[in-house]
């Protein structure tokens, strides 16, 4: 019986990431023959565990060479490109600016000019933009008609990188089509700086956890989880990029969370809201509130965030739960 995605021979840059892994398991599953471009290889994170390394053609280096990019493109005979890979934390973007605009921005059009030149095998490139493109509007929700204007490096990044994507469709009549995320979370994201993976952390460890607070209000964000992120980019791939007449959608729940009300929820399903948070202010140039629209995916994708907030973070804590038993469980066997 043919595999659903047996046609599919996809690129998916930043595979072993947190929405990378996710993504390379369900196409691997449904039959895709997948390479990648990695920067290194981290023996601990969710894709090494799973062995996914094992059933990809990996390329190491880095995702701004453009040699290395038509390497993987023309020896995997690629028809598919999923670009994720990218510098994705606020934090490390101001303290190491310049390399997130060599991955964001260079890593973009490299990756778009290859895919010029190589044209005639390319039949869909998705490409993961983020909902920080719209910079600090005080309109809300955000809709994709709303111009773009991040300010900050990784919401510039993020802008030029989704400008670059559009101009490759419009002036080269590429199959680009654009997916602008809210917060993604779920298991497999070891990156426990952000608020639902650092907070489930610092609870199992009997810490407080931190609330960042800014000195005019409380940030709200629209929170999406993993596995309804995956099938946004099925839908996307699943649509005419060739001659859909929209090519930019907004993925999102359309709901505002308060980071309280999140972390409360997180403490309630782990059985320790007798644990205090620490609220700590925060002085950078963090935006206040962001929301997404997801009205466009809804009506042309057909797609739409089934999973609720109090049940994605019950799936969530339950994967750390298991994480974080294997990790002990290594330790004390003595497995490195």
């Amino acid at each position: 019986m043919k595999s659903a995605l047996s046609d599919c021979r996809a690129l998916v840059t930043g595979a072993s990431g947190f929405v990378g892994t996710w993504l390379t398991h369900h196409l691997l599953e449904q039959g895709a023959e997948l390479t990648s471009i990695l920067s290194e290889l981290n023996p601990r994170s969710p894709f090494a565990r799973m062995g996914l390394d094992k059933h990809i053609r990996c390329y190491y280096g880095s995702i701004a060479d453009y040699h290395l990019i038509e390497r993987a493109i023309t020896d995997g005979r690629i028809n598919t490109v999923f670009h994720l890979a990218a510098v994705s934390m606020q934090d490390l973007a101001y303290q190491i600016p310049w390399q997130t605009f060599e991955t964001n921005v260079k890593g973009t059009y490299n990756l778009l000019e290859v895919c010029r030149i190589h044209r005639d095998q390319i039949s869909k490139i998705i490409v993961a933009s983020s909902d920080k493109v719209y910079g600090d509007s005080p309109i809300l929700p955000y809709d994709e008609a709303m111009p773009i204007q991040g300010r900050n490096p990784y919401d510039a990044s993020k802008s030029c990188s989704d400008l670059i994507s559009q101009s490759y469709r419009h002036s080269f009549s590429l199959p680009v089509v654009v997916g602008r995320f809210g917060n993604i979370y779920g298991g497999g994201d070891l990156n426990f700086r952000r608020l639902i993976p650092g907070t489930i952390q610092r609870l199992y460890s009997r810490l407080q956890p931190v609330i960042r607070i800014p000195s005019d209000g409380i940030y709200m964000r629209d929170f999406l989880y993993i596995e309804d992120l995956v099938q946004a980019y099925m839908a996307m791939y699943h649509y005419d990029a060739h001659h859909g007449v929209e090519h930019i959608f907004n993925f999102g729940t359309g709901k505002l969370w308060d980071i309280q009300k999140v972390t409360s929820l997180i403490q309630r399903t782990m059985n320790l809201e007798h644990i205090e948070p620490h609220y700590e202010v925060h002085t950078g140039s963090e935006i206040l509130h962001q929301h997404l629209s997801p009205e466009r995916a809804r009506t042309v994708l057909h797609w739409s965030a089934d999973t609720p907030l109090e049940e994605g973070i019950r799936q969530t804590v339950d994967w750390y739960d298991r994480y974080w038993l294997s990790e002990s469980h290594q330790a004390t066997s003595g497995v490195v």
